[in-house]
């Protein structure tokens, strides 16, 4: 497992950046629904920021990614996602800067507290840094990653203190607007094309990137999100010939099989970081007999649970007439392997066997409810 490395002038300006904001405590007249947000220069997303602390729980600040992170915002702001949610750790899109004791952190980062040659006191004093990505395990900044968040951090110091002078201004003029802190020139381009505002453009400078010795001026922009893009389902892909044998040596049947997937508890260890396993279950829907089962990385597993399915087929020689599950992306990733084998696939809420299956797994591992 592989744990990111940044330049040590990188880690120097993020915890610069990190003490700067803390030291402003914004939290005591920001709450986490004053949202604004600072676009990447890099990529030109938008990460919409919020104060964590108004309640005394956890200091810091959360940078939602992209309008995933937006649409995850709005769940957790209505009430529809929160911390008790099934599926709530294993979907989080954001960078975070948090902000505890020295015993919340771990080796890794009181190694470059150490080497940045930094100490800190207080109980709500320590800097945490973190990357989450759906369905992996919070796990440390890349370079890249890093140098977003010194921005994010710097702006979001300065919307703050814009803030407590005047509340009003994260008050957007139009619905779906939002206030947003935008890269004006940089190498003496414009990097958005979206008109600007006449809403308080100050400019700030910030660390200069390496090789590049030209300051880098920001302006306050209301813009809309880009919208939510569905990501796709990989398509399987079909290996004809296998698919003939299958069909050749496999028999029908009336019955129905239950397929499922969910996030497993535990992370395990990745090539490049912790993950929690996205688990496949496979079931007969009469006998509860658990057909086919495996536990994939979720960058893999379109093509793993397949792999799994035409396994269990040809080892028990048998076709169920109908698979039922309740995932969409499960749907579409089957369709095209129920076409090629000749069995239905359908929607249902109701799943008796794999959820019987799902409960047993959980109390194996020690974490049923």
């Amino acid at each position: 497992m592989q744990i990111p490395r940044c330049s040590l002038s990188t880690w120097k300006n993020l915890y610069d950046a990190a003490g700067s904001f803390r030291d402003v405590a914004c939290w005591e007249w920001m709450s986490d629904s004053d949202l604004f947000g600072v676009q990447n220069p890099e990529n030109r997303e938008i990460g919409y920021c919020c104060v964590l602390g108004r309640f005394g729980e956890v200091y810091g600040l959360v940078v939602y990614l992209g309008s995933p992170g937006l649409e995850q915002h709005h769940k957790i702001q209505s009430g529809k996602m929160h911390a008790g949610s099934p599926d709530f750790a294993y979907n989080q899109n954001c960078l975070t800067a948090w902000f505890g004791a020295r015993g919340d952190l771990d080796n890794t980062d009181l190694k470059v507290i150490k080497e940045v040659g930094l100490k800190f006191r207080g109980s709500n004093a320590w800097p945490q840094f973190r990357s989450m990505q759906p369905g992996y395990f919070p796990w440390y900044l890349s370079e890249s990653e890093a140098k977003y968040l010194i921005l994010c951090l710097e702006q979001s110091r300065q919307v703050a203190l814009l803030f407590k002078n005047n509340p009003a201004c994260l008050t957007a003029p139009a619905k779906s607007l939002y206030f947003v802190r935008v890269p004006a020139k940089m190498a003496g381009n414009s990097v958005s094309d979206s008109p600007s505002s006449d809403l308080s453009p100050g400019q700030q400078s910030l660390f200069p990137v390496a090789g590049e010795a030209r300051v880098r001026q920001w302006e306050t922009r209301w813009l809309s999100p880009a919208p939510v893009v569905k990501t796709a389902v990989k398509p399987f892909p079909l290996d004809e010939v296998r698919l003939q044998r299958i069909k050749k040596n496999s028999q029908s049947h009336n019955g129905a099989w239950e397929v499922d997937a969910f996030f497993t508890t535990e992370p395990v260890a990745g090539d490049n970081r912790p993950f929690f396993p996205y688990t496949f279950l496979c079931a007969d829907h009469d006998s509860g007999f658990i057909l086919s089962t495996v536990l994939a990385e979720p960058a893999t597993w379109e093509t793993e649970f397949p792999k799994s399915f035409l396994d269990s087929v040809e080892q028990h020689k048998l076709l169920p007439a109908t698979l039922s599950l309740r995932k969409e992306e499960l749907r579409e990733l089957f369709i095209p392997l129920a076409t090629q084998l000749g069995f239905k696939v359908e929607l249902t809420k109701k799943l008796p066997a794999v959820d019987h299956a799902k409960r047993e797994l959980l109390k194996f591992l020690g974490k049923h409810p």
